[in-house]
């Protein structure tokens, strides 16, 4: 209300002032002209300013959920009774849904890009047209202060503009970290008896020193895994034939291949990263 009363101050005196020297239409169009555009401009600021505020509040909200449920997975192993079959749908139901979060974030993230490209642009036109309230001074000498305290609040716009892109700046470093995190892998390569003395793997439903399936134990220590970015591991070189090499971890055999690469070496290659590193993000390799 506040600048609309001074546009239409300016807007009376300008005609008042202009009687004198016979351009009073010109000079009424002229103020009417950069009204509409301060207030549209205004308008357009504030909007975004909200807008973005709202996108970014949705992005941390879905990061919190995703978070939460990274750090339930963790804790979980088969319930008891619990088939192998149903415990490994089960980790897919929640992959799928961490995976949807995951894309959730990512087109938030772009959202939120395009709207900071957008602020750029409505600053751009914000110094226009305090631009085009400087000329306007000199036509209405007897209104300067009210010409002031506009520009005051073109600045305070900018301001508010500037403060914004501080915290999408912060926003984006939450953002890329998270990122990365969901980017990143870990895997171990080693004999069997290493691996089990590393407590890595175990082996269950052994009778005596017969059968039992080798398996990845719910609780390992880190330190021996080697973090990689899932998005850039195509391929991995193991020391070890094709026919003497297994992987221990939850994979789709469909994900990947083995695939002989000398006497003694043999290659992972990874066909899907996604779908490869979805059931686990800790990749386990046995070599005999």
């Amino acid at each position: 209300m506040r600048l609309s009363s001074i546009l239409l101050a300016l807007l009376a005196v300008a005609i008042v002032g202009c009687t004198k020297c016979g351009g009073q239409e010109e000079v009424m169009n002229q103020v009417q002209a950069e009204k509409s555009n301060i207030l549209a401009e205004k308008t357009r600021t504030d909007s975004l300013y909200q807008q973005t505020l709202r996108q970014v509040d949705e992005m941390m909200s879905v990061l919190s959920a995703l978070e939460a449920e990274e750090g339930i997975v963790k804790t979980l192993g088969p319930e008891r009774g619990e088939s192998s079959v149903d415990f490994r749908k089960r980790m897919e139901d929640i992959a799928r849904k961490m995976n949807e979060k995951t894309a959730m974030i990512r087109k938030q993230a772009e959202e939120i890009g395009q709207l900071k490209n957008k602020l750029a642009a409505t600053e751009k036109k914000l110094a226009s047209v305090s631009a085009k309230a400087d000329s306007l001074t000199q036509l209405i000498g007897e209104q300067q202060q009210e010409i002031i305290a506009l520009r005051q609040q073109l600045t305070a716009s900018r301001k508010m503009v500037d403060s914004l892109k501080t915290k999408l700046a912060e926003k984006d470093q939450i953002i890329n970290s998270k990122v990365r995190e969901l980017n990143s892998a870990y895997y171990v390569i080693g004999k069997r008896d290493d691996l089990m003395t590393k407590g890595i793997i175990d082996k269950q439903g052994q009778i005596l020193f017969f059968g039992g399936r080798i398996s990845v134990k719910q609780n390992f220590d880190t330190k021996d895994f080697t973090k990689i970015d899932i998005s850039s591991l195509k391929e991995l070189k193991i020391a070890s034939a094709k026919e003497r090499t297994s992987l221990v971890s939850n994979h789709d055999a469909d994900t990947f291949e083995l695939v002989p690469a000398g006497d003694a070496e043999c290659l992972l290659k990874i066909k899907d990263e996604k779908a490869f590193w979805k059931n686990a993000k800790y990749l386990v390799v046995m070599t005999e």
